[in-house]
């Protein structure tokens, strides 16, 4: 005997979730040090074991570095995998990481990941949500799933330190 499937009971509603994935970008302006104590003359000194994992959870009582007295203003936070930007018409646009060739015939690169971009329009989302200084300590303020971008300083610098979503 031949048995069918009823499709009238299963569940469409997809929604997202509340909370997605953010990107923890660092200023160029910073002075990046990696270490297991604070460095004297550097902006921000991140603890070496953040730096030892490719994915990890972190967890507020975690000390993830140090910071000068300018504290999170080295830091921006942005939603997604990109960097949005606005665009000479105001339609904001996401900046792709590809060459382009100039009036010129020259090739340019346009990189989503450029420091340059951070603390214009790229930021999304204030980095106190996310991190919190006390007495220079940086630890951030709930449970986050850590996602590696870079290890050193240069490269935290070009492509920003990780992605991050909440627990």
């Amino acid at each position: 005997m031949l048995s069918l499937i009823s499709n009238s009971n299963t569940n469409q509603d997809i929604r997202p979730e509340s909370h997605g994935l953010y990107k923890l970008d660092v200023k160029r302006s910073a002075n990046i040090a990696v270490a297991s104590k604070p460095v004297f003359g550097a902006s921000i000194t991140f603890h070496s074991e953040l730096l030892t994992y490719e994915s990890f959870i972190a967890k507020p009582e975690n000390i993830i570095g140090w910071v000068d007295m300018r504290g999170l203003s080295y830091f921006s936070v942005c939603s997604g995998q990109h960097s949005f930007e606005l665009g000479a018409n105001g339609h904001s646009h996401a900046s792709s990481n590809a060459n382009s060739r100039t009036s010129k015939g020259e090739i340019s690169e346009t990189n989503s990941y450029r420091s340059s971009e951070i603390g214009n329009k790229a930021s999304t989302t204030l980095p106190s949500q996310f991190i919190t200084v006390e007495n220079g300590i940086l630890r951030f303020t709930s449970a986050l799933r850590i996602y590696l971008l870079a290890k050193t300083p240069k490269d935290i610098h070009q492509y920003g330190l990780c992605y991050f979503t909440p627990v």
